[in-house]
């Protein structure tokens, strides 16, 4: 069997296994992701962000794969696609790399120039959709000495993949959640308040089996990380029920009725105002090098598209 149909078999095995996801529409909304990015970090965030910790332990993980690997981030040219208010983008910067930061988010990117002015540091943006970007027309291509794709949807599908790779001149790093995550709180909403007619976004979706897979397919040996992340502690009542509505809404807009059943869910919940975060979830991390695919092309992954 020749590389090439080996990948076409894995990208329709895959498509057959996981089905569609009602919500990938909605995830490309600028939107959406403006309103989201500015309940975050905006004039309604007047409390610091109870995922911050969580972020940053993250981006420990991250630049500890990256040492691995090889990269430095001194005097590095970066990319970071689908980069959010920038919890890698500022501290490559910080630690002396060259980012561009590109999200579709106005309000996230306006997030990472202010706290990068503050920092002292300089970080070039772009706004745009990675669905549709074009890397010739915005100087991309064959650029940067590493491009990140981290927690984004902005990766989608192989053709999105593969056009963060030829971005690169040296490595990309993938990240993405794997099956197995738990949110009680979530499940209980979903089948008590939304019922089983309202769609989901299925952030389980194995996609970072899916893009592994597909590198291995084509010759490459990523360096792979999988890091287990639980949280337990107590945030703000309303805090808990934005974000969950934010998840849920990633998939359809909730009604003002639904909206508000959410909240009274979360403050019925909460103990002197504050709610019991309990959550437990799986991340992949891997790393790889564009210029070491000793397999099939990207020219054979072509073929198939």
């Amino acid at each position: 069997m020749q590389p090439h149909r080996d990948i076409r078999n894995w990208i329709d095995c895959y498509k057959a296994w996981t089905g569609p996801d009602s919500g990938i529409q909605r995830m490309g909304s600028a939107g959406f992701w403006n309103k989201a990015w500015k309940e975050r970090t905006g004039s309604r965030a007047t409390k610091p962000d109870p995922g911050q910790r969580k972020g940053q332990k993250r981006a420990e993980a991250v630049f500890g794969l990256l040492e691995e690997a090889g990269f430095c981030a001194g005097g590095a040219r970066v990319l970071d696609i689908g980069c959010g208010p920038g919890p890698l983008a500022l501290p490559l910067a910080r630690a002396g790399a060259r980012v561009t930061a590109l999200d579709i988010s106005a309000e996230a990117l306006g997030h990472v120039r202010g706290k990068a002015k503050r920092d002292g540091c300089e970080i070039e943006t772009i706004e745009c959709s990675w669905w549709n970007a074009d890397i010739d027309d915005l100087g991309l291509r064959n650029r940067f000495d590493l491009v990140i794709a981290s927690m984004t949807p902005s990766i989608r599908d192989v053709k999105t993949f593969d056009r963060m790779a030829a971005c690169s001149r040296n490595l990309c790093y993938y990240s993405g959640s794997l099956p197995g995550g738990k949110n009680r709180a979530l499940q209980e909403i979903y089948t008590t308040i939304l019922g089983p007619d309202f769609p989901r976004h299925r952030e389980g979706r194995p996609l970072f089996l899916y893009y592994f897979m597909y590198l291995y397919l084509n010759g490459y040996r990523p360096f792979v990380r999988i890091h287990h992340h639980r949280e337990r502690s107590a945030v703000d009542w309303e805090k808990a029920a934005d974000q969950a509505i934010r998840f849920v809404e990633r998939a359809k807009p909730c009604t003002n009725e639904a909206e508000q059943k959410i909240r009274n869910y979360y403050r019925k919940s909460s103990v002197e105002g504050k709610y019991p975060v309990r959550s437990d979830g799986y991340t992949g991390m891997m790393v790889w090098d564009v210029n070491r695919g000793p397999g099939a092309t990207r020219q054979d992954a072509e073929k198939v598209k």
